[in-house]
């Protein structure tokens, strides 16, 4: 019987130009059975105090040893992005993004998604949107989401770290890219994207 997989969730958005701006969407795909695991390997890499891992908060020596750990993990990610002329509400090219990315982990057999918490309010509107795609068959009625805070949950550290990395390629440093690039088992865009 081949393994059982839940994916965890993150996002971020970034300027990439003068004119344009990336939605960027990512979900670590871990088998069920080796979550705890790779939670146990994930706790030691925060520091006395910190709550959770996060790439904005790390010094460039400790992102780097992070992405190291991290690639002895050897964990699946599904990458997906929205790029748009610059604009301040971005929760439609998130939606966007989202709907790309639970049809793709269904279609690898994942059912069960973690999701960073937001705001109360959005993540009831998460919950309405996963209903909508249900309804819309985009994917199947047992497919579902939950929320979590990154502190309570490691395995969002995940795709927070991945994220980070092909946020410093565009910036310019590819290192991290580089280094996690093996475990991309997805990287698209949605069919709206630019």
């Amino acid at each position: 019987m081949s393994p059982e997989y839940a994916a965890f969730l993150d996002e971020s958005s970034a300027v990439r130009s003068e004119e344009h701006q990336e939605y960027l969407v990512c979900a670590a795909v871990v088998p069920v059975q080796d979550a705890d695991a790779i939670r146990e390997k994930l706790l030691p890499l925060r520091l006395k105090g910190q709550i959770k891992l996060h790439w904005t908060d790390e010094s460039e020596a400790r992102q780097r040893k992070i992405v190291a750990a991290i690639s002895e993990m050897a964990p699946m990610t599904a990458v997906v992005t929205h790029l748009s002329h610059r604009q301040r509400k971005t929760e439609r090219f998130r939606r966007k993004c989202l709907e790309t990315i639970y049809y793709e982990l269904a279609g690898m057999g994942v059912r069960d998604v973690t999701c960073e918490a937001r705001t109360a309010s959005q993540n009831r509107d998460d919950l309405a949107h996963i209903v909508a795609l249900r309804s819309q068959k985009v994917v199947s009625a047992d497919f579902r989401i939950n929320h979590c805070r990154g502190g309570e949950e490691p395995l969002l550290w995940l795709p927070d770290i991945f994220l980070g990395a092909i946020n410093a390629r565009h910036k310019g440093d590819s290192w991290y890219y580089d280094a996690l690039q093996e475990f991309l088992i997805l990287e698209s865009k949605t069919p709206e994207s630019l």
